[in-house]
Order: structure tokens, then sequence, then C-alpha cells
């Protein structure tokens, strides 16, 4: 029973992606890849590690609120190796049940002894404080109470506030902490949700249907990878919000479409299949790795009609303009925070002018290479109104020959299919499980 809490190798390679964060500002999801593939995990290891270091920049700054209370030692003087042992262990004190807080504490003194020498018996001073004392909390609404409270930093929630009152704030903060469901897309052109469903329940993977897409499963198994369903394309990953897009697009079987921000392929994907695997996808990404990712998914899911071009959105040339064209436009990314805790973070992340005119230039340059008659759909993964309702609005004042139309879809149901009824339309993460996401699909007058 004491050997199975003896993991100082996980809790090495936690400590090691947290510094490379915090020393680093590495990306958390790119660093834990990293390090666990060269580690070579087994598969409940690097689950262990994923917990430790995507809780602990989850909570960051209620962990560090903790550790001010304790320490008389501020939180810049400490070195990136004790500040993020400090974390790692209040994270399993407070948030790891099964842990048992003396191999909390004795697991992180010992990684102390290590990498930290001279502040090992700082790090089990505090640690054991925190045993002791437990967690305190501020109460309250106020921006800094609910900022630690639900580690989110200030500036975020007053913008949070400003965006969506406090009560619709509050709920985002609440979700923004909860882990996200796992959705799947069926691939039709292999199989049906139905006969997936059944052929995973052999296999012991439960699944129920997702609530916005005839082709999307809410996934409740275990590892998805090493499936004989996945290795056969039956299926892919994808949030039953991103879903959305393309079945919003609806490009038909033999039409010419542009995929303008492709990578890594989950959405250019989606239009193929939806295509029957007819017609033309050209998928665009400004780097030539990514578009690596797009061919890798569709030859594992049998699709062969797409082609890829390196190029910048704002500015590339075709011969032929397209039927129909998806902008799933980079983004802050507040929508999938859930996801990904570190984004929230992240400089800047609530000063969005670069990325307007950077999303405002890509509708700028797609809108001319649209057939009279056409149809784009603008699509982001967050919930800044600056990013979505209001710059599609400054894009249809300055393209009078644009209007935003219904998305009617037969593929689309319940929430999905009630809110893109106008066109226009932000799913929020409290809404049924989905990440953040806007759409706007807009139709190109004929001449």
């Amino acid at each position: 029973m004491i050997m199975r809490f003896m993991m100082i190798q996980p809790r090495e390679i936690a400590l090691q992606i947290l510094y490379d964060i915090e020393k680093h500002q590495a990306y958390l999801n790119i660093s834990f890849q990293n390090h666990v593939e060269e580690a070579g995990l087994s598969a409940r290891d690097a689950a262990f590690v994923k917990e430790l270091c995507y809780g602990v920049m989850q909570w960051k700054l209620r962990l560090d609120s903790s550790i001010s209370r304790f320490s008389s030692v501020k939180l810049k003087k400490l070195s990136p190796y004790v500040l993020s042992l400090l974390r790692m262990g209040l994270y399993q004190l407070f948030f790891m049940d099964k842990i048992p807080a003396s191999a909390a504490v004795n697991e992180s003194v010992a990684l102390a002894g290590r990498y930290a020498k001279q502040s090992r018996g700082f790090v089990n001073a505090i640690l054991r404080r925190a045993v002791r004392e437990g967690e305190q909390l501020p109460k309250g609404n106020s921006d800094e109470a609910l900022s630690v409270r639900y580690s989110h930093p200030v500036e975020l929630v007053r913008f949070m506030k400003g965006c969506f009152g406090e009560e619709q704030t509050l709920r985002l903060l609440q979700e923004n902490n909860q882990t996200p469901p796992l959705f799947v897309r069926v691939n039709t052109l292999k199989t049906t949700r139905s006969d997936l469903m059944k052929g995973l329940s052999q296999e012991n993977i439960e699944t129920k249907e997702g609530m916005w897409s005839d082709s999307c499963l809410v996934w409740e198994g275990g590892g998805i990878q090493s499936l004989s369903a996945y290795k056969e394309g039956l299926f892919t990953v994808q949030d039953q919000s991103a879903q959305l897009a393309a079945l919003a697009l609806a490009p038909q079987p033999g039409e010419r479409v542009f995929d303008v921000c492709a990578a890594p392929g989950g959405k250019t994907t989606h239009l193929a299949e939806l295509m029957e695997n007819k017609g033309e996808i050209l998928a665009l990404d400004i780097y030539e790795k990514r578009l690596h990712s797009v061919m890798e998914t569709a030859k594992r899911l049998g699709i062969t009609m797409i082609k890829t071009t390196v190029a910048d959105a704002r500015q590339f040339e075709v011969t032929e303009p397209a039927d129909k064209i998806l902008i799933d436009a980079p983004c802050s990314g507040m929508g999938v925070i859930r996801r990904r805790p570190d984004l929230r973070y992240k400089e800047g992340l609530t000063d969005s002018k670069e990325l307007t005119d950077t999303q405002l230039a890509i509708l700028d340059h797609c809108a001319g290479l649209l057939k009279d008659g056409g149809e784009m759909v603008y699509s982001t993964c967050t919930v800044n109104p600056a990013e979505n309702e209001e710059l599609v609005m400054s894009f249809l004042k300055k393209h009078k020959e644009f209007s935003i139309v219904p998305v009617k879809s037969p593929h689309i149901v319940g929430l999905g299919a009630e809110l893109l009824q106008t066109g226009m339309a932000t799913f929020y993460p409290d809404m049924q499980g989905g990440d953040g996401f806007f759409i706007a699909k807009l139709k190109k007058e004929s001449a």
C-alpha cells in the first residue's frame, strides 16, 4: 500500500514541466507532451503527471495565495524550482484527496533535496504548516476575491464582468475550473453513429449521443488511440462546439471549399466527410509542419480530396474562387481555458487589438476569393465579443455585399440548432459541456 504513493519519477517529471513553464514560459500542453514521451511513462503515471501539472496551473493563483500566507518570503523571491515544488505540494494537499498528506509533504521535500537543497527545510516547514492550518479563501464577489477563489487574473475577472455581468461571470469562472467532457466525431464516410456506439460497447467503451450534432458522441470510456476503431479511422476527437463550424458551412459534394486556417485538421476533415470525399478542399496554414498533421488525420480517416498549401490567409492568391470558405480564425482562446488552464495567465489576453486586426484582414481578403452567391463561416474558440460579434459587424459595415444568413442543417440539433437560427451565435462553456465557441454564417450577394 505504501508503494502505491512512492511516485518520485512522475512527480519529478511534473516538477520539470512546471519549472519549464515558470522559468521559460513554455506552453503547458507542449511541455507535458514532450516530457511524458521522453520519459516513456505508463498510462497511469502519465495521468498522474497530467493531473498534477494541469491542476497546479488551473489553481495557481489560489495556491500562491496560500504560499504568501504561510511564508514571509515574497513569491517573486522564490526560485522557480522552490515555487513549483510548493505549488505541487499544496495542490496534492488541498485537491488530491487520495494522496496521503505525508506522501505529499515527504515527496516534495525529497525533490527539494535534489533541486533546491538549501530550501529543503523551507519547503518542509511551509507544507507542514499547510497540513495544520488548511486553506483560507477570501469571501465575497470583489474582483480580488474572485481572482483568488477561482484562480483567474484580476484583470480577466474585471474584463469578464464588463462583458457578461457578475452572474454569468461567476458561472464561467466556475466552469473554467471543471474537467471538460470528451467528444468525438463519427466519420460518416466509414460508419454510422449507432454502429460505432455498438462496436465501442463491445470493447467496453461507453458513449452517449452528443446534444448538438447527429455525428457527435460523448466519450465516457478510457484510452482512445490504442483502439482499433480509432486506428481504422471510424472517428476523430473534436469538441461538440467545434463540430458546428463545418456543419454550419454545409459544404456539398463537388464544391470547391477553402479552409484558410486549417491546422490541425479537425474541421478540414469534417468538411471532407460532409462532402462525401467528392470535390476539392484547399487547406491553408502558415506553418508547413502543422499541415502535416492535417494530412496525417486525413489519411487515417480515408480522405483523399484535401490539398494543402503553406500560405498566409491574409494574402494568398488562387486562380479560381471558392463556393464556400471556412475561417476558423486565430483567436485569444478564451473559450477553451478549461482545456488549456495556462491560457488564463497569458499576458495581454484581454487586449485583442492585434488579434482583431488579423481576424478582420483574413475576412477582408477571403471576401474577394468567394464566388458571388457563395457562403463563408467565421468561427473562433473565444467568447470575447471584440473578436466575435463586434468583429463581424465591422466587416459587414465595410462589405455591403455580405449579410448574415440563418444556419440550416439537418445535422445540427438541439440547442445548437436553436442558437444558430439567426446565423450568428456564441456558445459558452456552461452550455451543455461544449467549449466556448463563436460562429457567424455570411453570404455574398449574387451579382
